[in-house]
This record gives structure tokens, C-alpha cells and sequence, in this order.
């Protein structure tokens, strides 16, 4: 393959936006590889069927953490889409931006300012809802679907009024107590990954490849530069040298994975594997940020959608819903209502994300959360991550050998204030719990005496059943130089003059909320940054 001027590696949420922005608004030719295959499934398609992407290994990597020391020594299960769209295509759809003071640390230059991270949200976005018949090109539907929800969501609005919580309908980025819906990324019933939305109407234009179930074994690095990369496709080997440069978005996990395989990272871990160091970064892998969360189940007098997907007939009624009109429970996620608290937060900014959703379902061993094993009564939940976790893990490697996975170690619980934050959900949940509102619709807790129990009781309730709200990050963090961080914050990796980052890894720190949104905006932005870098370099 000849003639490639830039290779992007990763088709996810945000080297698709990256692959647009280059075709859309510069004139070089781009090669974009996807570990995973194309995005033709219908479980994709179907909002509710992110459920049967859970475990799927054709499109995901089915990932396990190291056993967690601060959870009674148990893997944490780490999805991660290996599949055009990557995340994107298998995640609950939620679009949260997260919070203006998710912000602060990242500002600092007139790139990263807060005016600016929000232009570059609107650049993406459509704001829409049931009404809307018409899509924007190259704008993600932010689905405004309250009106869709399941009405059992009035009682915990009502809860939450009573402890003076606001009712917002649809969340923003303000730090003030509020509740609400959660947007989702559908238009009329369908999932609109990034992969739908900025990939697919340019995949025939002659000046994009796309390149799937293709991986990267290695970059090789001569005189500062990108100089070629290691591929195998269908058990080819091959190399690609491209004429500029590279753009690693291939996420948290597997953006810092590739480096140490190339010799950019700890040179301990490096020659551990007996591999050369070409760029000493011991940053490379660290400062691992993640959600970690649980669920209160609830047993509830009043109808939920258990009713509708925990029976044969009440399926095969949504599924004709769905078949027909696109509407129903198929077109919808799980995670309908929530939002963001300062409850007793050592911060002037929200501790807490909290979820209430209008359904229970079976946990099963591992952690694994088959979310279509609906329970057969009705029930809600009550569910909740601490927004800025201070715990930091790393990812590492365990051989020479690509195809061993990742070493994951979140480290979980292992700052203090994290597990305050735990306190402070439990001391929450109890009060929405003992509420008029809450009380009016529920019977029992579900595995649980939430109401009851002490607050060393539900600590350790929490170590025994809490799993990974799924939003790593920070792996190869932006910084103003080497002795931080992974990259500059124009994106490009320190020591290299061809290589940028842009993922969830570069982030400088989690923010409140789902991050997949943020992960988009940040493809936005960066990819103007880079276009800029390179237009230099020409």
C-alpha cells in the first residue's frame, strides 16, 4: 500500500471524527485501521441490544483487570468495542459533557479554555428529540427522549425534590445539585455511534482506506520519527510508511499498550520484555482514572419495565414495538434518569453521579451483568460513582508478545477520599430511599440492607459487588512536558515529531459523568491542532 500520508489507528469514537476532519478539510490521503470488524450487526443497531454486546468477542475485547487488593481481590470485567465505532458501538449511548469544573486542570492555554471545549461540543452536536426528522451531517444526535421514559421516573424526581435536589430535564455543566434524563445518541430508534455519524458518509471517497480486523504490532521510530508501522491482517504481516505521520486512538487501554511495545514508556517495563527503549516516558501507562460504581437493587410495588422484558410475551411485545414503530424499551437504554450531587463533597464541585433506572436484573459471577436477564417482579434501581476518583492504577504489559493482553490494574479504593465518596452515595441513597416518594413504590432492597445496615456493612457491601463504570482514562495524559505527562497539549507525543494521541488516554483528568462524550469533543479539537502541526511540518 502506497502513498499514505497519514495513518490513524483506531476507528473509534475518536479516530472516526479525526478520519472526517482530514478528508473534509485537508487533501492528504489516510489509511485508518480497525482491530475489530465493520459495524454491521444489529445488536449494534438496537439500543437495547448493547446488552448481547456485553460479552460479545467478535466486536469486544473482554478485558479483565488484576484482582483488586481494596475488592476483596476480585477482577473487574473491562468491556472495550473492538469494532468500527469502538466504544462507541457497544456503550449505553449516554452523552453526559460533563462539568465546567471538570475543566479547570486542562486549561492551560487558549486550546483547551472551557469557551473553547464548548465550541467544539456545538460543532458536533444536534440537539434533538422524538420530532426531529432530519439530521445534520457530521452532527451526533443528542436524543432528548424524556417524553419516552418509563413513568415510574416521577417518583424519584419526586424523592428528590424532598430532599431539595433540583429537577433539571435535561442535565448541563452547571456545579449545582441537579437531577434529570440522560440524553442518548439515537435518532429515530437507532444507535448513531461515530462510526454512523463520521465514518460511514465519506467511506468511498478515494482518499480514505479503511483497513479492518488489522492490528498494530509495532511502531518503528527512526531519528524521532514515525518512520513505519508493524501490521498483521488475516495472519499477513506487512509495513506502512506513511508519508507524515501517525494519530494513536485506539483508547485508553491499548493506546498505552502499543507504545510500550514500540519502546516509548518505563524502560524497566520495556527491557522486562526484552525490548528496546527508544523513548524514556515513565509516564507512559500511568496515572489509570476510573468510574467505579454499584447498584442498589429495589423490589417495587409499582410496574416497570421488568414487566415488559422480564416475561416471553412481554418481549416479543417490544421487540414487535420495536420491529414497527422503532419505539418502545428496544429503543432506549437502561440508564434513563440521574444526575449530579455535591453531597457532603470535600470539593466545591459534584462528588457524585447517580442513576435511577426503571429495571433490575440478575448479576451473575465475575461481575457479569447480562442486562436482557431481566428479574421476573418489578423493581427499580438506585445506582451511583463518585465523579472524580483520586484512585490512579496503570496499564502495563506482561511479554513481548502483542497478543497477550494488557496488564490492568485500576487500583481501586486506594485513595482515601474515594472511599468517602462511598459513604457519602450510601448516606444518599438511604435518605432517597426513606423518602415519601420512594417509599410509596418500594417493598425491599434486593441483596442488600441498605436501610439497616452500618456504614462499615455497606463499605463492605460496596468492595464485594462494586465493578467499573467502564470510562478509563489518563493513561497518556497531556502535559507541558515530559516529566508529567505523555503528550503536549497540541497532542503530540513528547520526544516525536509525527506522532499524536488523541483518545480518552490524553485526558489530563476524568470528569464527572460518561466520558464518551467528552472523548468526541476532544477529536474535534484536537484533530484542528494536529491539521495546524502538520500544515507546519509540509
Amino acid at each position: 500500500m502506497n502513498n499514505i500520508d497519514i495513518v490513524i489507528v483506531g476507528a473509534g469514537s475518536a479516530g472516526c471524527i479525526i478520519a472526517n476532519k482530514f478528508i473534509n478539510n485537508t487533501n492528504y490521503k489516510i489509511l485508518l485501521i480497525e482491530a475489530g470488524p465493520k459495524d454491521n450487526s444489529l445488536v449494534i443497531d438496537v439500543p437495547l441490544g448493547y446488552g448481547m454486546t456485553f460479552y460479545n468477542k467478535k466486536i469486544n475485547w473482554n478485558f479483565y483487570s488484576e484482582k483488586q487488593n481494596n475488592l476483596y481481590n476480585r477482577e473487574i470485567y473491562y468491556p472495550r468495542g473492538k469494532v468500527l465505532g469502538g466504544s462507541s458501538s457497544i456503550n449505553g449511548m449516554v452523552y453526559a459533557r460533563g462539568l465546567d469544573t471538570d475543566y479547570s486542570e486542562w486549561e492551560h492555554n487558549d486550546h483547551w479554555s472551557l469557551t473553547n471545549i464548548k465550541n467544539n461540543f456545538d460543532e458536533i452536536e444536534q440537539k434533538i428529540d422524538e420530532n426531529t426528522n432530519i439530521l445534520d451531517q457530521n452532527k451526533i444526535p443528542v436524543n432528548d427522549v424524556s417524553n419516552l421514559h418509563h413513568p415510574i421516573l416521577k417518583y424519584f424526581f419526586a424523592g428528590c425534590n424532598e430532599l431539595n435536589i433540583k429537577f433539571n430535564r435535561n442535565l448541563d455543566t452547571d456545579i449545582f445539585n441537579q437531577v434529570g434524563h440522560y440524553n442518548i445518541n439515537t435518532f429515530k430508534g437507532v444507535r448513531h455511534s461515530s462510526s454512523k455519524v463520521f465514518l460511514k458518509p465519506l467511506i468511498n471517497n478515494n482518499r480514505i482506506k479503511l483497513m479492518t480486523n488489522t492490528k498494530v504490532k509495532k511502531l518503528i521510530i527512526k531519528d524521532n520519527k514515525i518512520h513505519s508501522l508493524e501490521l498483521v491482517s488475516n495472519g499477513n504481516n506487512f509495513k506502512i510508511k506513511p508519508n507524515i505521520g501517525t494519530i494513536l486512538s485506539s483508547g485508553s487501554i491499548m493506546t498505552p499498550y502499543i507504545l510500550m511495545h514500540s519502546g516509548i514508556g518505563d524502560p524497566s517495563k520495556i527491557k522486562s520484555i526484552d525490548k528496546d527503549v527508544v523513548i524514556n516516558n515513565t509516564n507512559v501507562g500511568k496515572n489509570l482514572q476510573d468510574h467505579i460504581g454499584l447498584d442498589y437493587l429495589f423490589r417495587t410495588n409499582h410496574t416497570s419495565l421488568n414487566s415488559s422484558l422480564g416475561t416471553w410475551s412481554g418481549r416479543i411485545e417490544e421487540v414487535l414495538k420495536y420491529i414497527y414503530y422503532r419505539k418502545g424499551a428496544f429503543a432506549l437504554s437502561l440508564n434513563q434518569a440521574g444526575g449530579y450531587l455535591n453531597w457532603n463533597s470535600r470539593h466545591n464541585y459534584p462528588n457524585l453521579q447517580i442513576y435511577f433506572n426503571p429495571i433490575t436484573y440478575s448479576i451473575t459471577h465475575k461481575n457479569k451483568r447480562p442486562l436482557l436477564k431481566t428479574d421476573k417482579f418489578d423493581g427499580f434501581i438506585i445506582g451511583y460513582n463518585s465523579c472524580r476518583p483520586k484512585s490512579l492504577g496503570e496499564i502495563s504489559i506482561k511479554s513481548p508478545n502483542m497478543d497477550e493482553e494488557p496488564i490492568i490494574d485500576p487500583n481501586f479504593l486506594s485513595h482515601e477520599e474515594d472511599i468517602h465518596d462511598v459513604l457519602c452515595a450510601v448516606d444518599f441513597a438511604k435518605k432517597l430511599a426513606k423518602t415519601k416518594s420512594i417509599t410509596t413504590i418500594s417493598e425491599e432492597t434486593i441483596n442488600n440492607d441498605l436501610l439497616n445496615a452500618t456504614d462499615d456493612e455497606m463499605i463492605d457491601h460496596f468492595k464485594e459487588n462494586a465493578v467499573s463504570v467502564y470510562h478509563p482514562c489518563s493513561t497518556c495524559k497531556m502535559s507541558i512536558d515530559s516529566k508529567n505527562g505523555v503528550v503536549s497539549k497540541r497532542l503530540k507525543v513528547h520526544g516525536l515529531e509525527n506522532l499524536w494521541i488523541v483518545d480518552a488516554s490524553v485526558f489530563p483528568n476524568i470528569t464527572s459523568g460518561n466520558i464518551n462524550a467528552t472523548v468526541m469533543m476532544l477529536a474535534n479539537l484536537g484533530s484542528k491542532l494536529i491539521i495546524e502541526d502538520i500544515k507546519k511540518i509540509k
